[in-house]
């Protein structure tokens, strides 16, 4: 039982020691990073392969299908 205990205890600090530093990281100044663009991927097709592209981040990824192509709006997608 002792042991099942010591295992459990070192999953966590081992799990808390990976992820705590990735989720602290900010800029010199104190703030977080704030990003201007967002990736947006649409899904493979079976004849055609996943195509992604940068949108800011106040716009929309749209996907038009029939063109194959990848656009931004800032409201809705036509």
């Amino acid at each position: 039982m002792t042991r099942w205990i010591a295992t459990a205890t070192f999953a966590c600090v081992l799990s808390l020691a990976f992820t705590t530093p990735f989720a602290t990281e900010t800029k010199a100044d104190g703030m977080r990073a704030s990003y201007s663009h967002k990736r947006c991927v649409a899904p493979a097709s079976r004849w055609r392969p996943q195509t992604a592209w940068a949108c800011k981040v106040s716009e929309k990824c749209c996907y038009d299908w029939l063109l194959r192509r990848g656009s931004c709006a800032a409201d809705r997608c036509f």
